[in-house]
């Protein structure tokens, strides 16, 4: 089997599209290849396709000089940019055999559904999409299908899902965030060792340079596409229970300014 995971997406679709085309599972139509619907493949995104990280990032989405969430009108085009983007990954699952494609419940994705939890706030920007008072509800069809997301999925002893390997970190509700759940990944224990998983894979946490290792090396973090041009994905073989895992993608784009005093 080979599974391909890509970790948080947040309204990047250009890297979403890039990703699956380089990994050869969708064409440039965004229709899934002969590989992902014929071969031993499997696809999996790990959450957080909604909500775009930073101002500028809005500003992109709905070609405007400054994003203002708080702008009626630059939050709706807000909330159908992300729609638009939602349907496109729907029509391209719907087009995938059941089973060989799961999305997983990020904490983004359970807020945008969830139009009583508070809004989610990202650095200076208050994610308002969907919310009441502030924007318009969301397409009935498209909530269904995000609510149908799982929070976690085991393949051959692999654990994948948004945040961490035990249930408490994949639970969207008020304590998540007072509790700060992501806090696991900092202590020095192993947390599936209890568990009957081999290896796990999340997202949540942004990285750079590729991926980041917690749990005592048995857990590895895959939030790498959220920064400027840089993506990865993780390319994963899987063959008489050994795992070959390759970080595919850009991992690291930065510029260095010169000093010539």
């Amino acid at each position: 089997m080979r599974l391909v995971v890509i970790g948080d997406i947040h309204m990047q679709a250009d890297k979403l599209w890039s990703m699956l085309i380089e990994a050869g599972l969708s064409d440039e139509g965004h229709r899934p290849t002969g590989a992902l619907v014929h071969d031993d493949v499997r696809l999996v995104l790990l959450g957080d396709l909604v909500h775009a990280k930073s101002r500028d990032r809005y500003a992109e989405i709905i070609n405007v000089r400054r994003y203002d969430e708080y702008n009626p009108r630059h939050l709706e085009r807000a909330e159908k940019a992300q729609s638009a983007f939602l349907r496109d990954v729907k029509g391209f699952q719907d087009r995938v055999p059941d089973g060989k494609m799961t999305i997983l419940m990020g904490n983004h994705d359970f807020n945008a559904v969830h139009p009583e939890q508070g809004p989610l706030r990202t650095d200076d920007v208050s994610h308002l999409e969907w919310k009441v008072g502030y924007g318009n509800d969301m397409e009935p069809e498209l909530r269904d299908w995000i609510l149908s997301w799982p929070a976690e999925v085991v393949i051959e002893e692999l654990h994948l899902a948004h945040v961490g390997p035990l249930p408490e970190h994949n639970t969207y509700d008020n304590g998540f965030y007072l509790e700060n759940r992501r806090r696991w990944i900092y202590e020095e224990k192993d947390f599936l060792d209890s568990t009957p998983y081999r290896l796990g894979i999340y997202g949540h946490t942004p990285v750079r340079g590729g991926v980041n290792i917690a749990s005592q090396g048995r857990a590895i973090l895959l939030d790498t596409n959220g920064y400027q041009d840089e993506y990865s994905f993780l390319d994963i073989d899987i063959k008489e229970k050994r795992y070959r895992l390759r970080m595919r993608g850009l991992f690291f784009d930065e510029v260095v300014p010169r000093n010539d005093t």
